[in-house]
Protein backbone atom coordinates (compact mmCIF):
# COMPACT_ATOMS: atom_id res chain seq x y z
CA UNK A 1 0.00 0.00 0.00
CA UNK A 2 2.88 2.52 0.88
CA UNK A 3 3.64 1.42 -3.17
CA UNK A 4 0.56 3.27 -4.39
CA UNK A 5 1.51 6.45 -2.54
CA UNK A 6 4.69 6.56 -4.13
CA UNK A 7 3.72 5.88 -7.41
CA UNK A 8 0.48 8.14 -6.97
CA UNK A 9 3.30 11.61 -6.78
CA UNK A 10 6.02 9.99 -8.81
CA UNK A 11 3.16 9.86 -12.03
CA UNK A 12 1.82 13.48 -10.78
CA UNK A 13 -1.09 11.83 -10.15
CA UNK A 14 -1.68 9.92 -13.62
CA UNK A 15 -2.57 6.93 -13.72
CA UNK A 16 -0.03 3.74 -14.07
CA UNK A 17 -0.47 1.96 -17.89
CA UNK A 18 -3.70 -0.45 -17.63
CA UNK A 19 -5.14 1.21 -14.06
CA UNK A 20 -7.66 3.88 -14.06
CA UNK A 21 -6.90 7.20 -12.09
CA UNK A 22 -9.74 7.09 -9.79
CA UNK A 23 -8.13 3.47 -8.44
CA UNK A 24 -4.89 4.85 -8.02
CA UNK A 25 -6.20 8.00 -6.28
CA UNK A 26 -7.84 5.72 -3.87
CA UNK A 27 -5.64 3.60 -3.30
CA UNK A 28 -3.33 6.57 -1.93
CA UNK A 29 -5.58 8.29 0.17
CA UNK A 30 -6.60 4.71 1.76
CA UNK A 31 -3.12 3.94 3.07
CA UNK A 32 -2.71 7.84 4.35
CA UNK A 33 -5.82 6.88 6.68
CA UNK A 34 -5.01 3.90 7.93
CA UNK A 35 -1.72 5.62 8.70
CA UNK A 36 -3.67 7.89 10.59
CA UNK A 37 -4.07 10.81 8.16
CA UNK A 38 -7.37 12.70 8.34
CA UNK A 39 -9.52 14.13 5.77
CA UNK A 40 -12.27 16.96 5.73
CA UNK A 41 -13.38 19.46 3.73
CA UNK A 42 -13.05 23.30 4.45
CA UNK A 43 -14.62 26.17 2.73
CA UNK A 44 -12.61 28.48 0.79
CA UNK A 45 -13.59 31.39 -1.64
CA UNK A 46 -17.76 30.00 -1.24
CA UNK A 47 -16.10 26.76 -2.62
CA UNK A 48 -15.81 23.13 -0.63
CA UNK A 49 -12.23 21.93 -0.67
CA UNK A 50 -10.89 18.71 0.43
CA UNK A 51 -7.99 19.20 3.35
CA UNK A 52 -5.27 16.57 4.17
CA UNK A 53 -3.79 16.73 7.67
CA UNK A 54 -1.06 14.53 8.69
CA UNK A 55 -0.32 12.40 12.12
CA UNK A 56 1.82 15.45 13.77
CA UNK A 57 -0.96 17.91 12.93
CA UNK A 58 0.63 19.61 9.04
CA UNK A 59 -2.47 20.48 7.30
CA UNK A 60 -1.59 19.99 3.23
CA UNK A 61 -4.56 21.47 0.28
CA UNK A 62 -3.21 18.94 -2.25
CA UNK A 63 -3.12 15.25 -1.94
CA UNK A 64 0.01 15.79 -4.13
CA UNK A 65 1.52 17.69 -1.23
CA UNK A 66 0.39 14.96 1.29
CA UNK A 67 2.06 12.28 -0.52
CA UNK A 68 5.16 14.14 -0.66
CA UNK A 69 5.05 14.81 3.38
CA UNK A 70 4.23 10.95 3.63
CA UNK A 71 7.20 10.25 1.90
CA UNK A 72 9.70 13.01 3.27
CA UNK A 73 8.55 11.94 6.68
CA UNK A 74 9.20 8.10 6.08
CA UNK A 75 12.48 8.06 4.07
CA UNK A 76 13.78 10.56 7.01
CA UNK A 77 13.61 13.46 5.28
CA UNK A 78 12.78 16.93 6.57
CA UNK A 79 9.23 17.25 5.63
CA UNK A 80 6.57 19.89 4.92
CA UNK A 81 9.01 22.83 4.19
CA UNK A 82 7.85 24.47 1.16
CA UNK A 83 4.45 22.69 1.11
CA UNK A 84 0.97 24.49 1.01
CA UNK A 85 -0.05 24.39 4.78
CA UNK A 86 -2.96 25.56 5.16
CA UNK A 87 -3.30 28.81 7.07
CA UNK A 88 -5.48 28.44 10.36
CA UNK A 89 -7.50 31.91 8.90
CA UNK A 90 -8.89 29.59 6.09
CA UNK A 91 -9.54 26.22 7.74
CA UNK A 92 -12.76 24.79 8.19
CA UNK A 93 -12.15 21.76 10.49
CA UNK A 94 -14.09 18.59 10.29
CA UNK A 95 -18.15 19.64 10.25
CA UNK A 96 -21.02 17.66 11.41
CA UNK A 97 -23.38 17.55 7.90
CA UNK A 98 -26.88 18.40 8.49
CA UNK A 99 -27.66 15.60 6.29
CA UNK A 100 -30.86 14.78 4.21
CA UNK A 101 -31.65 11.06 3.45
CA UNK A 102 -34.22 8.39 3.65
CA UNK A 103 -33.04 4.65 4.01
CA UNK A 104 -35.05 1.60 4.80
CA UNK A 105 -31.49 0.14 4.94
CA UNK A 106 -31.43 -3.33 6.92
CA UNK A 107 -30.12 -2.31 10.77
CA UNK A 108 -27.35 -5.12 10.49
CA UNK A 109 -24.72 -2.93 10.89
CA UNK A 110 -21.36 -3.55 9.78
CA UNK A 111 -18.33 -3.42 12.18
CA UNK A 112 -16.41 -1.34 10.10
CA UNK A 113 -16.41 0.59 6.66
CA UNK A 114 -13.75 0.33 4.31
CA UNK A 115 -12.28 3.90 3.82
CA UNK A 116 -13.74 5.67 1.14
CA UNK A 117 -12.59 9.21 -0.45
CA UNK A 118 -14.78 11.77 0.66
CA UNK A 119 -17.46 13.30 -2.41
CA UNK A 120 -18.22 16.97 -2.57
CA UNK A 121 -21.23 17.61 -0.21
CA UNK A 122 -24.16 17.72 -2.52
CA UNK A 123 -25.99 20.75 -3.24
CA UNK A 124 -28.57 21.59 -0.86
CA UNK A 125 -26.46 20.19 2.07
CA UNK A 126 -26.47 22.46 5.13
CA UNK A 127 -23.05 22.35 6.60
CA UNK A 128 -22.95 23.39 10.40
CA UNK A 129 -20.06 26.06 10.88
CA UNK A 130 -17.17 25.59 13.51
CA UNK A 131 -16.24 29.36 13.59
CA UNK A 132 -12.61 31.05 14.89
CA UNK A 133 -11.21 27.65 14.88
CA UNK A 134 -8.30 26.46 13.47
CA UNK A 135 -7.80 22.67 13.96
CA UNK A 136 -11.12 20.11 13.80
CA UNK A 137 -12.52 20.31 17.13
CA UNK A 138 -13.15 17.19 19.07
CA UNK A 139 -15.95 16.33 21.01
CA UNK A 140 -16.01 13.41 23.33
CA UNK A 141 -19.13 12.24 24.73
CA UNK A 142 -20.72 12.67 28.35
CA UNK A 143 -18.45 11.67 30.22
CA UNK A 144 -18.35 11.26 34.56
CA UNK A 145 -15.49 10.50 36.87
CA UNK A 146 -16.41 7.93 39.92
CA UNK A 147 -14.68 9.61 43.34
CA UNK A 148 -11.84 7.30 44.67
CA UNK A 149 -11.57 9.20 48.11
CA UNK A 150 -14.43 11.02 50.35
CA UNK A 151 -14.58 14.36 49.85
CA UNK A 152 -12.90 16.02 53.38
CA UNK A 153 -15.20 17.90 55.72
CA UNK A 154 -17.98 17.91 53.62
CA UNK A 155 -21.55 16.59 54.60
CA UNK A 156 -21.44 12.94 52.98
CA UNK A 157 -20.41 11.52 55.95
CA UNK A 158 -23.15 12.81 57.83
CA UNK A 159 -26.14 9.58 57.55
CA UNK A 160 -28.32 9.93 54.96
CA UNK A 161 -31.59 10.21 56.28
CA UNK A 162 -35.06 12.22 56.14
CA UNK A 163 -33.76 14.12 58.89
CA UNK A 164 -30.30 14.80 57.79
CA UNK A 165 -31.25 16.27 54.97
CA UNK A 166 -34.06 18.64 56.91
CA UNK A 167 -31.05 19.24 59.19
CA UNK A 168 -29.07 20.09 56.50
CA UNK A 169 -31.91 22.47 55.08
CA UNK A 170 -32.17 24.55 58.30
CA UNK A 171 -35.82 23.39 58.64
CA UNK A 172 -35.30 21.55 61.54
CA UNK A 173 -32.70 21.80 64.47
CA UNK A 174 -30.98 18.94 66.12
CA UNK A 175 -32.09 17.47 68.98
CA UNK A 176 -35.26 19.84 69.00
CA UNK A 177 -38.18 18.35 70.63
CA UNK A 178 -41.29 16.22 68.59
CA UNK A 179 -44.10 14.15 69.94
CA UNK A 180 -46.09 11.58 68.17
CA UNK A 181 -49.90 12.20 68.18
CA UNK A 182 -53.00 10.17 68.09
CA UNK A 183 -55.70 10.30 65.91
CA UNK A 184 -57.03 12.95 68.36
CA UNK A 185 -54.00 15.27 68.10
CA UNK A 186 -53.03 13.86 71.63
CA UNK A 187 -49.05 13.00 72.54
CA UNK A 188 -48.34 9.63 72.31
CA UNK A 189 -44.56 9.63 72.73
CA UNK A 190 -42.09 12.43 72.34
CA UNK A 191 -38.65 12.61 71.68
CA UNK A 192 -35.71 14.54 70.17
CA UNK A 193 -34.68 14.94 66.64
CA UNK A 194 -30.81 13.31 65.89
CA UNK A 195 -29.31 12.88 61.99
CA UNK A 196 -30.26 9.24 62.04
CA UNK A 197 -33.38 9.04 63.96
CA UNK A 198 -36.17 10.05 66.67
CA UNK A 199 -34.23 9.28 70.49
CA UNK A 200 -37.05 8.10 72.92
CA UNK A 201 -38.05 10.48 76.14
CA UNK A 202 -38.92 7.85 77.91
CA UNK A 203 -35.87 5.22 77.45
CA UNK A 204 -33.39 7.67 75.21
CA UNK A 205 -32.74 4.75 72.67
CA UNK A 206 -32.68 6.39 68.77
CA UNK A 207 -35.49 5.01 66.53
CA UNK A 208 -35.68 5.67 62.71
CA UNK A 209 -39.62 7.39 61.70
CA UNK A 210 -41.44 4.34 61.15
CA UNK A 211 -39.98 2.47 63.91
CA UNK A 212 -40.70 5.34 66.38
CA UNK A 213 -44.22 5.06 65.52
CA UNK A 214 -44.34 1.71 65.87
CA UNK A 215 -42.82 2.60 69.32
CA UNK A 216 -45.58 4.96 70.19
CA UNK A 217 -48.29 2.16 69.44
CA UNK A 218 -49.44 3.30 66.76
CA UNK A 219 -50.38 1.46 63.44
CA UNK A 220 -51.32 4.45 60.90
CA UNK A 221 -48.14 4.20 58.96
CA UNK A 222 -47.67 7.69 58.42
CA UNK A 223 -45.06 8.07 60.38
CA UNK A 224 -43.74 11.79 59.01
CA UNK A 225 -47.05 13.15 59.17
CA UNK A 226 -47.68 12.20 62.62
CA UNK A 227 -45.01 13.43 64.22
CA UNK A 228 -45.06 16.78 65.20
CA UNK A 229 -42.46 19.81 65.89
CA UNK A 230 -43.18 20.45 69.53
CA UNK A 231 -42.13 24.42 69.24
CA UNK A 232 -45.53 25.18 68.96
CA UNK A 233 -45.75 25.61 65.51
CA UNK A 234 -47.81 22.57 65.08
CA UNK A 235 -46.07 21.77 62.16
CA UNK A 236 -45.49 17.80 60.95
CA UNK A 237 -42.25 16.49 59.51
CA UNK A 238 -44.16 15.90 56.00
CA UNK A 239 -44.87 20.17 56.55
CA UNK A 240 -40.94 20.53 56.64
CA UNK A 241 -40.59 18.21 53.75
CA UNK A 242 -42.99 20.68 51.61
CA UNK A 243 -41.70 23.59 52.89
CA UNK A 244 -38.11 22.27 51.35
CA UNK A 245 -39.69 21.21 48.56
CA UNK A 246 -41.37 24.28 47.31
CA UNK A 247 -38.49 26.42 48.53
CA UNK A 248 -36.73 24.42 45.92
CA UNK A 249 -39.66 25.22 42.90
CA UNK A 250 -38.46 28.47 43.33
CA UNK A 251 -34.87 28.32 43.18
CA UNK A 252 -33.36 28.47 39.23
CA UNK A 253 -31.92 24.83 39.07
CA UNK A 254 -30.82 22.81 36.55
CA UNK A 255 -34.47 21.31 36.08
CA UNK A 256 -35.20 24.69 34.71
CA UNK A 257 -32.29 25.27 31.95
CA UNK A 258 -33.20 25.63 28.29
CA UNK A 259 -33.84 22.68 26.41
CA UNK A 260 -31.91 24.09 23.63
CA UNK A 261 -28.65 24.24 21.77
CA UNK A 262 -27.51 27.08 19.65
CA UNK A 263 -26.25 25.10 16.91
CA UNK A 264 -29.92 23.29 16.44
CA UNK A 265 -28.36 19.47 16.26
CA UNK A 266 -26.41 17.29 18.50
CA UNK A 267 -22.75 17.92 18.40
CA UNK A 268 -21.84 13.89 19.36
CA UNK A 269 -23.28 10.80 17.71
CA UNK A 270 -26.28 9.64 19.70
CA UNK A 271 -25.34 5.70 18.73
CA UNK A 272 -21.24 5.74 19.86
CA UNK A 273 -21.52 9.42 21.72
CA UNK A 274 -18.32 10.58 19.91
CA UNK A 275 -17.86 13.40 17.85
CA UNK A 276 -16.94 13.93 13.76
CA UNK A 277 -19.02 14.39 10.98
CA UNK A 278 -22.90 13.64 11.46
CA UNK A 279 -25.42 13.01 9.92
CA UNK A 280 -28.84 14.93 11.66
CA UNK A 281 -32.15 13.83 12.29
CA UNK A 282 -35.03 15.92 10.32
CA UNK A 283 -37.40 15.49 12.92
CA UNK A 284 -35.62 15.43 16.07
CA UNK A 285 -31.90 17.20 16.94
CA UNK A 286 -30.19 13.52 17.04
CA UNK A 287 -27.50 13.33 15.04
CA UNK A 288 -25.24 10.32 14.24
CA UNK A 289 -21.94 8.61 12.19
CA UNK A 290 -22.96 7.42 8.85
CA UNK A 291 -22.10 4.14 9.87
CA UNK A 292 -23.47 4.11 12.99
CA UNK A 293 -27.41 3.93 11.92
CA UNK A 294 -25.98 1.39 8.61
CA UNK A 295 -25.49 4.05 5.91
CA UNK A 296 -22.35 3.85 3.51
CA UNK A 297 -22.84 7.37 2.11
CA UNK A 298 -25.51 10.24 2.57
CA UNK A 299 -28.02 9.98 0.63
CA UNK A 300 -30.66 12.26 -1.10
CA UNK A 301 -33.99 13.28 0.85
CA UNK A 302 -35.36 13.35 4.57
CA UNK A 303 -33.69 11.06 6.92
CA UNK A 304 -34.91 10.41 10.59
CA UNK A 305 -33.42 8.02 13.10
CA UNK A 306 -34.14 5.19 14.34
CA UNK A 307 -36.38 6.70 17.29
CA UNK A 308 -38.40 8.90 15.15
CA UNK A 309 -39.18 5.89 12.64
CA UNK A 310 -42.04 3.70 12.83
CA UNK A 311 -41.11 0.37 14.86
CA UNK A 312 -43.02 -2.13 12.23
CA UNK A 313 -42.17 -0.36 8.38
CA UNK A 314 -38.82 1.19 9.61
CA UNK A 315 -40.05 4.79 7.48
CA UNK A 316 -40.30 8.11 9.52
CA UNK A 317 -42.46 10.04 7.24
CA UNK A 318 -46.14 10.56 8.31
CA UNK A 319 -49.03 11.12 5.97
CA UNK A 320 -51.60 13.48 5.87
CA UNK A 321 -54.17 11.39 7.08
CA UNK A 322 -51.88 9.24 8.88
CA UNK A 323 -50.25 9.90 12.28
CA UNK A 324 -47.45 8.51 15.31
CA UNK A 325 -48.36 6.78 18.13
CA UNK A 326 -45.61 6.49 21.01
CA UNK A 327 -45.66 3.93 23.31
CA UNK A 328 -45.64 5.13 27.29
CA UNK A 329 -43.10 2.40 28.44
CA UNK A 330 -40.89 1.61 25.84
CA UNK A 331 -41.52 5.19 23.74
CA UNK A 332 -41.09 3.38 20.17
CA UNK A 333 -43.24 5.09 17.46
CA UNK A 334 -45.43 3.67 15.49
CA UNK A 335 -47.72 4.77 12.66
CA UNK A 336 -51.39 4.30 13.31
CA UNK A 337 -52.24 2.75 9.77
CA UNK A 338 -49.22 0.00 10.69
CA UNK A 339 -50.71 -0.99 13.26
CA UNK A 340 -54.07 -1.91 11.71
CA UNK A 341 -56.37 -0.48 14.14
CA UNK A 342 -60.08 -0.10 13.71
CA UNK A 343 -60.17 2.72 16.09
CA UNK A 344 -56.97 4.50 15.75
CA UNK A 345 -58.86 7.68 16.50
CA UNK A 346 -60.38 7.34 19.71
CA UNK A 347 -56.79 5.61 20.77
CA UNK A 348 -54.50 8.61 19.47
CA UNK A 349 -56.64 10.70 21.84
CA UNK A 350 -55.40 8.78 25.23
CA UNK A 351 -52.70 9.90 27.33
CA UNK A 352 -51.11 6.45 27.52
CA UNK A 353 -50.69 4.02 24.98
CA UNK A 354 -48.86 0.68 24.92
CA UNK A 355 -47.42 -1.47 21.76
CA UNK A 356 -48.05 -4.61 23.48
CA UNK A 357 -49.73 -6.15 26.25
CA UNK A 358 -45.94 -6.44 28.03
CA UNK A 359 -45.49 -3.05 27.64
CA UNK A 360 -48.66 -2.10 29.50
CA UNK A 361 -48.22 -4.67 32.09
CA UNK A 362 -44.41 -3.67 32.83
CA UNK A 363 -46.13 -0.07 33.27
CA UNK A 364 -48.76 -0.68 35.56
CA UNK A 365 -46.13 -3.04 37.81
CA UNK A 366 -43.62 -0.08 38.15
CA UNK A 367 -46.39 2.18 38.90
CA UNK A 368 -47.58 0.04 41.56
CA UNK A 369 -44.02 -0.75 42.84
CA UNK A 370 -43.04 2.54 42.96
CA UNK A 371 -43.27 4.28 46.30
CA UNK A 372 -43.04 1.04 48.52
CA UNK A 373 -40.59 -0.48 51.03
CA UNK A 374 -39.82 -4.08 50.42
CA UNK A 375 -37.69 -5.11 53.29
CA UNK A 376 -34.74 -7.71 52.64
CA UNK A 377 -33.71 -8.61 56.02
CA UNK A 378 -31.37 -7.61 58.15
CA UNK A 379 -32.98 -3.70 58.75
CA UNK A 380 -32.60 -2.91 54.90
CA UNK A 381 -35.61 -1.74 52.64
CA UNK A 382 -35.24 -1.85 49.09
CA UNK A 383 -37.67 0.92 46.99
CA UNK A 384 -38.12 1.83 43.86
CA UNK A 385 -38.54 5.91 43.26
CA UNK A 386 -40.17 8.13 40.74
CA UNK A 387 -40.03 11.61 40.42
CA UNK A 388 -43.57 13.13 40.25
CA UNK A 389 -42.58 15.91 38.16
CA UNK A 390 -44.70 17.13 35.59
CA UNK A 391 -44.00 15.96 32.03
CA UNK A 392 -43.86 20.23 30.54
CA UNK A 393 -40.75 20.37 33.63
CA UNK A 394 -42.58 23.32 34.88
CA UNK A 395 -41.99 22.18 38.63
CA UNK A 396 -43.73 19.20 40.40
CA UNK A 397 -47.37 19.63 40.29
CA UNK A 398 -48.49 16.06 39.35
CA UNK A 399 -48.75 14.32 42.57
CA UNK A 400 -51.71 11.63 42.71
CA UNK A 401 -50.62 10.30 46.17
CA UNK A 402 -51.57 13.82 48.22
CA UNK A 403 -48.57 16.41 48.97
CA UNK A 404 -47.39 14.30 51.66
CA UNK A 405 -46.66 11.73 49.35
CA UNK A 406 -45.18 14.01 46.93
CA UNK A 407 -42.91 15.89 49.11
CA UNK A 408 -41.51 12.86 50.70
CA UNK A 409 -40.79 11.32 47.62
CA UNK A 410 -38.82 14.73 46.84
CA UNK A 411 -36.71 14.45 49.67
CA UNK A 412 -35.83 10.65 49.09
CA UNK A 413 -34.60 11.61 45.26
CA UNK A 414 -32.31 14.60 47.33
CA UNK A 415 -31.16 12.16 49.21
CA UNK A 416 -30.24 9.72 46.41
CA UNK A 417 -28.89 12.85 44.14
CA UNK A 418 -26.79 13.47 47.40
CA UNK A 419 -25.11 9.86 47.60
CA UNK A 420 -24.56 9.58 43.57
CA UNK A 421 -22.72 12.84 44.11
CA UNK A 422 -20.58 11.74 46.94
CA UNK A 423 -19.48 8.82 44.29
CA UNK A 424 -19.35 10.36 41.40
CA UNK A 425 -17.49 14.20 40.48
CA UNK A 426 -20.27 16.58 38.76
CA UNK A 427 -20.89 16.70 35.13
CA UNK A 428 -22.51 18.62 33.16
CA UNK A 429 -24.17 17.58 29.77
CA UNK A 430 -22.60 20.09 26.83
CA UNK A 431 -26.08 20.33 25.18
CA UNK A 432 -28.33 21.72 28.18
CA UNK A 433 -26.03 22.74 30.76
CA UNK A 434 -27.62 20.85 33.03
CA UNK A 435 -26.13 18.38 35.60
CA UNK A 436 -26.47 15.15 34.24
CA UNK A 437 -27.00 13.00 37.42
CA UNK A 438 -29.70 15.30 38.86
CA UNK A 439 -31.42 15.30 35.19
CA UNK A 440 -31.58 11.25 35.64
CA UNK A 441 -32.41 11.04 39.16
CA UNK A 442 -35.40 13.56 38.58
CA UNK A 443 -36.08 12.08 35.31
CA UNK A 444 -35.83 15.58 33.27
CA UNK A 445 -37.09 15.17 29.87
CA UNK A 446 -35.43 16.78 26.65
CA UNK A 447 -35.99 17.21 22.78
CA UNK A 448 -33.36 15.41 22.47
CA UNK A 449 -33.86 11.94 22.90
CA UNK A 450 -30.51 10.69 24.43
CA UNK A 451 -30.93 12.99 26.82
CA UNK A 452 -34.55 12.58 27.32
CA UNK A 453 -34.46 10.59 31.15
CA UNK A 454 -38.34 10.79 31.56
CA UNK A 455 -38.18 7.06 31.47
CA UNK A 456 -35.75 6.51 35.06
CA UNK A 457 -37.15 5.36 37.79
CA UNK A 458 -34.47 5.24 41.09
CA UNK A 459 -33.92 2.25 43.55
CA UNK A 460 -32.78 2.91 47.07
CA UNK A 461 -31.51 0.55 49.63
CA UNK A 462 -31.91 2.13 53.11
CA UNK A 463 -30.62 0.45 56.42
CA UNK A 464 -32.69 1.80 59.47
CA UNK A 465 -33.95 4.87 57.21
CA UNK A 466 -30.43 5.44 55.82
CA UNK A 467 -30.27 5.42 52.37
CA UNK A 468 -27.00 3.82 51.73
CA UNK A 469 -26.89 2.85 48.03
CA UNK A 470 -28.52 3.80 44.71
CA UNK A 471 -29.20 2.91 41.25
CA UNK A 472 -30.99 4.20 38.02
CA UNK A 473 -32.95 1.92 35.98
CA UNK A 474 -34.70 2.95 32.65
CA UNK A 475 -37.03 -0.18 31.28
CA UNK A 476 -37.03 -0.29 27.54
CA UNK A 477 -40.27 -2.75 27.67
CA UNK A 478 -39.97 -6.27 27.95
CA UNK A 479 -36.34 -6.98 25.72
CA UNK A 480 -34.15 -4.95 27.63
CA UNK A 481 -33.50 -2.56 31.02
CA UNK A 482 -31.00 -0.40 31.72
CA UNK A 483 -28.78 0.49 35.01
CA UNK A 484 -27.05 3.60 34.30
CA UNK A 485 -25.84 4.77 37.35
CA UNK A 486 -24.75 2.83 40.61
CA UNK A 487 -23.59 3.97 44.14
CA UNK A 488 -23.08 2.69 47.52
CA UNK A 489 -21.98 5.29 50.25
CA UNK A 490 -18.36 4.85 51.14
CA UNK A 491 -18.94 3.88 54.62
CA UNK A 492 -21.02 1.44 53.94
CA UNK A 493 -19.00 -0.33 51.08
CA UNK A 494 -17.59 -4.13 51.24
CA UNK A 495 -20.93 -4.79 53.39
CA UNK A 496 -22.93 -6.49 50.72
CA UNK A 497 -25.02 -3.06 50.25
CA UNK A 498 -24.71 -3.32 46.42
CA UNK A 499 -25.41 -6.93 45.93
CA UNK A 500 -28.53 -6.46 47.90
CA UNK A 501 -29.65 -3.39 45.81
CA UNK A 502 -29.14 -5.62 42.55
CA UNK A 503 -30.55 -8.77 43.61
CA UNK A 504 -33.50 -7.04 44.52
CA UNK A 505 -33.90 -5.11 41.68
CA UNK A 506 -32.71 -7.90 39.21
CA UNK A 507 -35.39 -9.39 41.04
CA UNK A 508 -38.15 -7.27 39.92
CA UNK A 509 -37.47 -6.63 36.84
CA UNK A 510 -37.66 -10.64 36.26
CA UNK A 511 -40.84 -11.08 37.80
CA UNK A 512 -41.77 -7.77 35.03
CA UNK A 513 -40.88 -10.41 32.15
CA UNK A 514 -37.32 -8.34 30.89
CA UNK A 515 -34.99 -10.17 29.41
CA UNK A 516 -32.02 -8.54 29.28
CA UNK A 517 -29.74 -5.88 31.87
CA UNK A 518 -27.02 -4.10 31.21
CA UNK A 519 -25.13 -1.14 32.73
CA UNK A 520 -22.12 0.80 31.47
CA UNK A 521 -19.61 0.08 33.56
CA UNK A 522 -15.96 1.88 34.33
CA UNK A 523 -13.01 -0.34 33.12
CA UNK A 524 -11.69 -0.60 36.98
CA UNK A 525 -15.10 -2.10 37.49
CA UNK A 526 -15.56 -4.51 34.64
CA UNK A 527 -14.08 -7.50 36.54
CA UNK A 528 -16.41 -6.66 40.02
CA UNK A 529 -19.88 -6.61 37.49
CA UNK A 530 -18.61 -9.82 35.29
CA UNK A 531 -16.85 -12.38 38.02
CA UNK A 532 -19.28 -10.89 41.03
CA UNK A 533 -22.46 -10.05 39.46
CA UNK A 534 -22.44 -12.29 36.42
CA UNK A 535 -22.64 -10.19 33.56
CA UNK A 536 -20.53 -10.02 29.94
CA UNK A 537 -18.90 -8.04 27.66
CA UNK A 538 -21.62 -6.91 25.04
CA UNK A 539 -20.26 -7.09 21.57
CA UNK A 540 -21.15 -4.56 18.83
CA UNK A 541 -23.17 -6.05 16.82
CA UNK A 542 -25.28 -7.09 20.07
CA UNK A 543 -24.94 -3.09 20.91
CA UNK A 544 -26.33 -2.33 17.74
CA UNK A 545 -28.93 -4.53 17.54
CA UNK A 546 -30.71 -2.48 20.31
CA UNK A 547 -30.34 1.31 18.33
CA UNK A 548 -33.82 1.34 18.57
CA UNK A 549 -33.22 1.81 22.51
CA UNK A 550 -31.41 5.45 23.12
CA UNK A 551 -29.12 3.99 26.08
CA UNK A 552 -27.21 5.53 28.40
CA UNK A 553 -23.37 5.97 28.11
CA UNK A 554 -20.42 7.54 29.43
CA UNK A 555 -17.10 8.45 28.12
CA UNK A 556 -14.27 5.16 28.35
CA UNK A 557 -17.06 2.49 29.78
CA UNK A 558 -17.56 -0.49 28.72
CA UNK A 559 -21.69 -1.85 27.98
CA UNK A 560 -22.05 -5.13 30.15
CA UNK A 561 -25.12 -7.35 29.85
CA UNK A 562 -26.68 -9.85 31.98
CA UNK A 563 -30.11 -12.25 30.86
CA UNK A 564 -32.37 -12.25 33.11
CA UNK A 565 -34.71 -15.28 34.18
CA UNK A 566 -37.82 -14.55 33.28
CA UNK A 567 -41.08 -15.38 35.48
CA UNK A 568 -43.29 -14.84 32.64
Amino acid sequence: MADAVFNWYKNGGTAEPGTKRSETTLQAKKHLSSMGWVFWYAQKNGRQELRYQSPQGKVYYTLKAACKDYIDETSGAEGGGGMAVAVAADLEPKKPLKRKSLTQENPAFPKSLPFKSLPPPKRGKKVRKQENQAEPRVIKRESIRIREHLVPNSSHRNPRTVLSWLIDNNVVSILGKVYYRNKAGNPLMRGRITRTGIQCDCCFRVFALTAFEAHAGSTNHRPAANIILDDGSGRSLSDCQRQVHDSMMTIPTSAKKGDSNPRGSDDVCSACCDGGELICCDRCPSAFHVNCVGLKEVPDGDWFCPSCCCGICCIGTVSDDDNFLACQQCECKFHIGCLKLKESNELARKNNWFCSHSCENIFSSLQNLTGKPIPVGNNLTWTLLKSKASSNGDGYTDCPDGLDSCAENHSKLNIALDVMHECFEPSKDSYTGRDLVEAVIFSQGSKLKRLNFKGFYIAVLEENNDLVSVATVRVHGDIVAEMSLVATRFSHRRRGMCRALVDELEKNLAKLGVQKLILPAVPAAVDTWVNGFGFSHMTGDERLKLLQYTLLDFQGSIMCQKPLKTEL
